[in-house]
């Protein structure tokens, strides 16, 4: 368990990898980004932002820390996420400390089997009692985009081997999708040798960003311990979202495919349905 445990932590070391244009996951060694190590101002950003936290947490929600340090964590939401850097829920969301419990991954996929992975959705769910638990997709995953490029050849790196095995699931998905725009793409490119990199906009790539999303949601809820939670909870019972961020204008979609407890209908959520979405900009 701690060989897994250390690969997957391997895994979230590379996923800033995976959060840019994937053609650069299959030529890791070719492209490394330049040493910052020594840059005296590489810490900046991340000192100047928390002087910022720390005053506008006493100027603007004074006691709320102390608060929550005296009292605990009572979060609504548990958020489960890509990774990649530019799609911090908090961040997304402009929430107060408090308010998410986040789980980040390389392409927001939930595995019911992966104890370590779910743990935090678990104890979320079971003992802080969250109520909405939303996967949250993004437009130009590196994640996604990785699994409809051809792998990358052999010989290839311990971090490549351990990227494939992760996007598995999201190749299954396009391999076997009916989805017109992936459909598409399969057979527009069937034969060639070697597939590359989607572009951001390429219908199919944001076609699969969303089916993963869906996918995540139903391993979500047909999880067991959901499933247990459902038929036995006597708290408020918890629904399952999916989203899709857009990293391009920041906008949030809803797609429409709430799962809950029978017979309890859903609360909606208040971002538009991505289909509407897009007809309202056609």
């Amino acid at each position: 368990m701690l060989a897994l445990y250390l690969n997957f932590a391997f895994i979230c070391l590379v996923s800033s990898v995976l959060g840019r244009p994937a053609r650069l996951i299959g030529n890791l060694k070719a492209r490394v980004e330049p040493d910052k190590s020594s840059d005296g101002n590489a810490w900046k950003p991340l000192y100047d932002g928390h002087e910022t936290f720390v005053s506008e947490m006493k100027s603007k929600n004074p006691g709320l820390l102390e608060n929550l340090a005296d009292k605990g964590q009572h979060p609504n939401f548990v958020v489960i996420s890509c990774a990649d850097s530019r799609v911090a829920p908090e961040t997304v969301f402009s929430t107060l400390p408090g308010t998410i419990f986040s789980e980040r991954v390389v392409a927001n996929q939930f595995d019911a089997n992966d104890d370590h992975g779910d743990i935090g959705i678990y104890y979320a769910l079971e003992h802080l009692h969250a109520h909405h638990v939303v996967v949250m997709g993004h437009y130009g995953c590196g994640g996604v985009a990785a699994a409809i490029a051809s792998p990358p050849s052999e010989p290839i790196s311990e971090a490549d081997q351990e990227i494939q095995e992760w996007i598995k699931p999201i190749r299954d998905i396009y391999a076997s999708s009916d989805r017109e725009e992936i459909a598409e793409f399969r057979k527009k490119t069937q034969g060639n040798e070697n597939i590359g990199q989607p572009e951001l906009h390429d219908p199919a790539f944001r076609a699969l960003v969303e089916e993963n999303v869906k996918k995540n949601v139903l391993n979500v809820g047909n999880s067991e311990f959901v499933q247990k939670l459902w038929k036995n909870s006597k708290n408020s019972p918890v629904f399952v979202y999916g989203l899709v961020y857009d990293i391009e204008n920041g906008d949030v979609f809803d797609l429409e495919v709430t799962m809950g407890p029978h017979g309890v209908s859903p609360p909606p959520s208040p971002f538009p349905a991505v289909l509407k979405a897009l007809k309202s900009r056609s």
